[in-house]
């Protein structure tokens, strides 16, 4: 491990922290009023054992919770999750009701995710733009996957094979192809002829929210925006990518996956991009968090992909850049909240750079 690899062990968990300690706490009473006024519901709403996680989600507000309510004339005590807007947001695009329409859709299809219960779209009633999902339960991730969550302690078996149903849920994913008749919200995500531009468009504009003009740091963006649109390839059309497809993302109960969390990138396009981050992170994790023996190979991720999704990668080469320029857009979007940022900044950026040329000799420049 270099000098400059080792100043960046613990990045992770330094990130959240860093944005955690600024967010707002959401008002009970609030939540409460929210809950209380949803149809079929029945007074009075009582909410209890209050839990702010602290290992995962920088970029929202959460807050676990006990509700007591009635229903249809009976008493119930639900685990229940409320995501909201953290006040200054890290993701300045952030929309709440695309994320629990995108949650809607596919839990209607039976994938597993958290049941979307009720949306407070503009904050009016909650006091941040926020909705209630259904509590899981499960060992909570963590973004420090390997020092913390369900991957840290479990021999190296267990955790290959918990690395490779997460990426196969991705195949899963792309074989149920979710799309825009089921998630007309998405088409409004980013501009752009295909849904390879309108994705890339709107990390672009991301990028671009949080930084002067003349930024030299857009630079490289702006290039690897120019040319992965210039040599996109003719793919099928887009259909529900998560978006986010990091392990820390996943919950796990007795070793198997429970439920896939945070959709709030979700975008209509190729689940390739998100195996691609699954692999990408299986590797710098060892050096941003903590070296551990068990991980899959890329090709045995790319195996289980395509088993899940009965049918081959799609221009897996192409869309290993997709991450790359996502996570370089989301540093700059972020910067606030990022310690060390220039460290974090020129790491990923030599990996986009040599990503970057590598799609170069496939594709052409």
């Amino acid at each position: 491990m270099s000098a400059e690899t080792e100043e960046l062990q613990g990045f992770y968990d330094k990130s959240v922290a860093a944005a955690k300690s600024g967010y707002p706490e959401i008002d009970a009473d609030r939540l409460a009023a929210f809950i209380a006024a949803q149809p079929g519901i029945e007074g009075p709403v009582t909410l209890s054992n209050f839990i702010v996680p602290q290992s995962s989600g920088a970029s929202n507000g959460i807050l676990l919770f006990t509700a007591e309510f009635g229903r249809s004339g009976e008493r119930r005590r639900e685990d229940m999750v409320a995501r909201y807007a953290p006040g200054t947001t890290m993701i300045k695009q952030k929309s709440f009701s695309d994320e629990f329409l995108t949650l809607v859709a596919a839990y209607k299809r039976g994938l597993p995710v958290p049941e979307p219960l009720w949306l407070d779209a503009d904050g009016s009633a909650v006091g941040y733009p926020s909705f209630v999902m259904a509590r899981i339960e499960g060992t909570p991730p963590a973004s420090a996957m390997y020092s913390k969550g369900p991957l840290a302690d479990v021999s190296p078996e267990a955790r290959k094979a918990m690395m490779l149903e997460a990426a196969g849920f991705h195949g899963r994913l792309r074989r149920e192809a979710i799309g825009r008749e089921e998630l007309p919200h998405l088409l409004a995500r980013g501009s752009g002829e295909t849904d390879i531009e309108r994705e890339l468009n709107w990390f672009l504009a991301e990028a671009k929210l949080s930084s002067e003009p003349d930024d030299p740091k857009l630079d490289p963006i702006v290039e690897a925006h120019r040319w992965m649109v210039a040599h996109q390839p003719a793919v099928r059309e887009g259909t529900l990518v998560q978006g986010d497809s990091q392990i820390a993302n996943v919950m796990f109960r007795d070793g198997r996956l429970a439920a896939v969390l945070d959709w709030e990138l979700a975008y209509l396009g190729h689940n390739e991009a998100d195996l691609a981050l699954i692999v990408f992170l299986t590797e710098t994790m060892k050096q941003l968090d903590k070296h551990v023996d068990g991980t899959p190979t890329e090709a045995e991720y790319l195996a289980r992909f395509e088993e899940e999704a009965g049918a081959p990668a799609e221009h897996y080469d192409f869309f290993k850049l997709f991450p790359l320029f996502k996570t370089q857009c989301i540093l700059l979007s972020g910067r606030s909240f990022q310690p060390a940022f220039e460290q974090v900044w020129t790491y990923y950026l030599a990996h986009l750079h040599a990503e970057l040329a590598n799609a170069k000799r496939i594709y052409g420049d």
